[in-house]
């Protein structure tokens, strides 16, 4: 019996990668600063453990009565939108958080894998020469939370070289599917589609930067790919995980809406506008795909009408 530990269990990949790891010969714990009823219902075999992440006794505390064979570090403040209104709080979340996971480990001398997930924000601006983005690209951040990301994939490198740890790194591209929060763009599509749908609000959606295009794999696949990783990577080794295809926004909005079963008018509105954007990230799959052997099997139709379906059950 293995003994997984997933930090962030109540986020959008949290949810997911429980489904991947709750089997009968493995003990899953769930560590999350808030743990809802319903999702200790959804997975009542489930150990879930509230926690503050910021606080390394609390930290320790835990990881010395769990002793877990693995870590999932998922947990973050994951928006880059707000991380333009509290910088602060992003840095100090991101990396005070994953420093205290290093440091209790290391002062309890487990020999726990640790996977860390990392963004592919943390390429930032690319050229388009330099396209699709593999793992031996510079670092070029565009948002504070970016830049939270850069430190964290830098600090789990630093601690395997410094301390021999055993820890892994996983460079996700954007994620969709069924459970994104609404304040993600595809999700924000979908949810003001439910909501018109359903005549809670006119039929007027609102939205920002569409002249952007971007690489999306479904969470159920990237969850899984983050299993594999856990498994079979090598230590210190980074992954990309993507798709390999840009997607354009608008297409993408276009798609949705042509799922819907009422008319949706189309605003832009320029508050949604980030100080600066990307205008386009493709990411390159062709190591995780070698190397690990994982290959994304959802493709964006299904994860957008499974999201939208998610958001039309869902009580907006």
């Amino acid at each position: 019996m293995y003994k997984y530990l997933i930090t962030g269990a109540n986020g959008f990949c949290g949810r997911h990668i429980v489904e991947v790891l709750n089997h009968e010969s493995n003990k899953v714990y769930g560590v999350s600063r808030y743990i809802p009823d319903e999702l200790i219902l959804c997975y009542p075999e489930v150990t879930y453990e509230q926690c503050n992440l910021m606080d390394h006794t609390s930290v320790f505390n835990l990881l010395k009565r769990v002793k877990p064979d693995y870590i999932f570090h998922l947990a973050a403040e994951s928006s880059v939108a707000s991380s333009w209104k509290s910088p602060i709080n992003i840095l100090n979340n991101n990396i005070q958080s994953q420093i205290n996971i290093f440091e209790a480990v290391r002062e309890l001398e487990l020999p726990t894998r640790i996977l860390v997930a990392c963004s592919s924000e943390e390429y930032g601006l690319i050229n388009e020469s330099d396209l699709p983005v593999d793992e031996k690209c510079n670092f070029n951040p565009l948002s504070t939370y970016a830049v939270s990301k850069v430190s964290q994939d830098m600090l789990a490198y630093q601690y395997y070289k410094s301390y021999n740890m055993d820890i892994v790194r996983v460079r996700s591209f954007n994620l969709t599917g069924p459970g994104r929060p609404h304040t993600y763009a595809l999700s924000s599509f979908a949810y003001q589609i439910a909501k018109i749908e359903k005549n809670i609000s006119k039929n007027m959606m609102l939205v920002g930067n569409l002249d952007v295009t971007r690489d999306y794999t479904d969470v159920r696949d990237a969850v899984k790919g983050y299993y594999k990783i856990a498994l079979e990577a090598k230590p210190g080794t980074v992954y990309n995980l993507c798709s390999g295809k840009a997607y354009n926004l608008k297409d993408l909005l276009n798609i949705l809406i042509s799922f819907s079963t009422t008319e949706v008018n189309v605003e832009i509105d320029s508050s949604k506008y980030r100080p600066s954007d990307l205008p386009i990230m493709l990411g390159d799959n062709t190591k995780i795909k070698t190397e690990i052997g994982w290959i994304p099997e959802i493709d964006i139709h299904t994860s957008l009408n499974d999201l939208l379906n998610y958001w039309r059950n869902y009580k907006v």
